[in-house]
């Protein structure tokens, strides 16, 4: 199982290292500076709020189906024809939902549109994601890694028409993102969704009510586990824009910031829908799941400490390189956020095992307690430190939820104590923080960017002397041994 993680893990993370920062540095950072910091500000406010209430849309089933069909994929007929019927009935509630909520919210009519298309967005991306959890579940792994960048791509195409281009790019506006976003999500769907339907023997859409109500029985913890997640992870955007007078243009600030942390986060995003269905596979074997974990941890937690502290360093000249109205502020609120990279990688992985598991009661109640320490946080440093402060709240939460994670993982699956591997996990963070400040204030003086690329490949380096990348071990596991 090692071996196949690793090449698969492999091949999703070369093929998005390439496309994603391209759509993110080419593509979403030209329509943030087309547009400007309100219309986007307003646009990642609804965002959120859309992404907080998506779980209507999916309740669950992405994750339920994803571990049954993984340990059961004989089940995919019968499934998946009644997963359609149900996805079409939730996805109908959602939007009827979005739209009485941004009532209630009382949000500009004028806005009602663009929400609308937003919450359309998600729909479609759950829609993937949903169709995607089958193909992975089946062993298709490459193919669900082709699929995760396959709708980047024809954006990335479609938007370099609409950006760089005039008449087009004189025109643009934060609307014909979204409509972009809309339209190649949805062909990526209709080829995700002809992938599947090959290994489909009969299709028989019906209204089958007690199976329906047997899926969602199976499936209602993880909808709980996700939404509360949801909420505790885009609270803060929501408040700030309802707390502050100039909430609008504080949540474009931390958009910016928040884009590059979304961005490196989709790596842990990645390891997850790999790992669902090999973590349950090895469960239903009563197998060992502690190599896998180990593996799988200690390679996120090399790179996404690698890059978070080179992040910090150069906080404000990187705000400043991508966005043309980019502040030392706006380099903070970055700083901060991007130190919550590494606690996101690490939920990811704790997360998913014990959605493997099936174990979520105590997932869920450490998401709700996450929720008050947010919100707490939130009503606190908002007011007085703004986008600053709901990026210190945010990590303040994320390493809340991490160590938690970790101790209910190690008691639930008797995970023993290395207290050695915890040595080196320690180590190697003191020698990133010491590799960085040697970097900026003795290398290259005056060029930033050198510094930043010389540290990432110092801490490279020191990732293999520390045994976190070790060639000899990755050639036995490629080979299956």
């Amino acid at each position: 199982m090692n071996r196949e993680f690793f090449v698969n893990i492999i091949f999703l993370i070369v093929i998005n290292v390439i496309i994603k920062p391209i759509y993110i540095f080419g593509i979403d950072r030209n329509v943030q500076n087309l547009v400007g910091e309100q219309a986007y500000g307003i646009y990642f406010t609804l965002s959120s709020f859309c992404i907080m209430l998506y779980i209507i849309s999916d309740l669950g089933i992405q994750n339920f189906n994803s571990r049954e069909i993984a340990q059961h994929r004989h089940l995919l007929d019968k499934y998946f024809s009644n997963m359609l019927v149900l996805k079409m009935i939730l996805s109908g509630v959602y939007l009827l939902v979005i739209l009485a909520v941004t009532y209630i919210l009382q949000y500009d009519f004028a806005l009602y549109p663009l929400v609308f298309s937003i919450a359309l967005n998600q729909l479609l991306f759950q829609w993937l994601i949903y169709l995607r959890s089958n193909i992975a579940a089946l062993g298709y792994y490459k193919t669900n890694s082709v699929l995760t960048v396959l709708d980047r791509i024809l954006l990335i195409s479609l938007c370099s028409v609409l950006i760089f281009i005039e008449p087009f790019r004189s025109k643009f506006t934060i609307e014909w993102f979204i409509h972009a976003q809309n339209t190649t999500v949805f062909i990526t769907c209709v080829v995700a969704f002809f992938l599947v339907f090959k290994h489909i023997k009969r299709l028989k859409l019906r209204l089958n009510v007690p199976f329906l109500l047997l899926i969602l029985r199976g499936s209602l913890p993880y909808a709980l586990s996700v939404f509360l997640m949801g909420v505790y992870t885009r609270t803060d955007v929501v408040m700030m824009e309802r707390l502050l007078p100039d909430g609008d243009k504080e949540a474009g600030i931390y958009a910016s910031a928040y884009r590059l942390l979304d961005a490196v986060s989709i790596i842990g995003f990645l390891f997850s829908t790999l790992l669902m269905p090999m973590f349950a596979r090895l469960i239903k074997g009563n197998q060992a799941v502690a190599p896998l974990l180990r593996l799988s941890f200690q390679l996120v937690w090399a790179g996404a400490m690698t890059l978070a502290i080179g992040t910090w360093f150069h906080r404000a000249s990187i705000m400043q390189m991508l966005y043309e109205k980019a502040t030392p502020y706006s380099g903070d609120v970055l700083g901060v956020l991007i130190l919550s990279f590494i606690s996101f990688t690490g939920i990811y992985i704790y997360n998913t095992l014990l959605g493997a598991k099936g174990n979520l009661k105590k997932m869920n109640i450490l998401y709700i307690c996450a929720i008050g320490i947010n919100i707490v946080l939130n009503f606190i440093l908002i007011p007085t430190q703004k986008a600053l402060g709901a990026a210190i709240s945010t990590f303040v939460t994320q390493s809340f939820v991490l160590l938690i994670l970790m101790f209910i993982c190690q008691k639930i699956f008797q995970l023993k104590t290395d207290w050695l591997w915890i040595a080196k996990l320690g180590g190697f963070v003191g020698a990133v923080v010491a590799t960085n400040f040697i970097a900026t204030n003795y290398l290259f003086y005056d060029n930033w960017r050198w510094q930043f690329i010389a540290g990432l490949g110092i801490c490279f380096i020191l990732s293999l002397l520390f045994g976190f990348f070790n060639y000899k071990k990755m050639a036995v596991l490629l080979k299956g041994e």
